[in-house]
């Protein structure tokens, strides 16, 4: 079976548990940020995938990572674990954010940044976002050294940009004309 089958299943029933107790915002923001530490730190993905290393090392580790997190997002990593299936933890990530997005009860917001924000901006950014929008909102996040500084934000399919490079490209476009 293709994994992004086996990820959409197990986003479809983590959705509907956590849509039943209006629990989606909750646990999109708690599966974000897991998918901000798989990105960070690579080898702990390996780490919880590798056959060697024995199970009961791997669910400490997942008892750490999801301390304060909700019982639905630890239980399914515990999961993930037993299963041998951690890598399929981003395709349900994404999977999950596009179960939102087609009930209309989630906004995917993916942030493109020069440097990383701190948690408290990311916050005012989200509560901003969610003001604006009418509706909570999952930000993704991806470092992009390239926009130089600022951010560029891309929201069902547009790309608002509020860079240093974009600005540079924008005077550049208005000085040839």
């Amino acid at each position: 079976m293709a994994q992004e089958t086996v990820a959409k299943r197990y986003a479809e029933a983590l959705y509907e548990l956590a849509s039943k107790e209006g629990l989606e915002d909750r646990i999109g923001r708690e599966l974000a940020q897991l998918g901000r530490l798989w990105k960070a730190l690579p080898e702990l993905g390996k780490f919880l995938a590798h056959p060697l290393i024995p199970r009961e090392a791997k669910e400490r580790v997942v008892e750490a990572l999801t301390e304060g997190m909700h019982p639905y997002v630890h239980n399914l990593l515990l999961l993930l674990v037993r299963k041998g299936r951690v890598p399929l933890l981003p395709l349900i990530w994404d999977q999950f954010l596009e179960a939102g997005e087609e009930q209309g009860k989630l906004v995917h917001v993916l942030l493109r940044v020069a440097r990383d924000p701190s948690e408290e901006e990311l916050s005012r950014l989200r509560a901003r976002l969610e003001k604006a929008l009418g509706k909570p909102v999952a930000l993704s996040l991806e470092r992009a050294p390239e926009l130089l500084a600022g951010a560029e934000l891309v929201i069902a399919g547009r790309r608002l940009d509020a860079s240093l490079q974009g600005r540079l490209a924008r005077l550049a476009a208005s000085l040839k004309e």
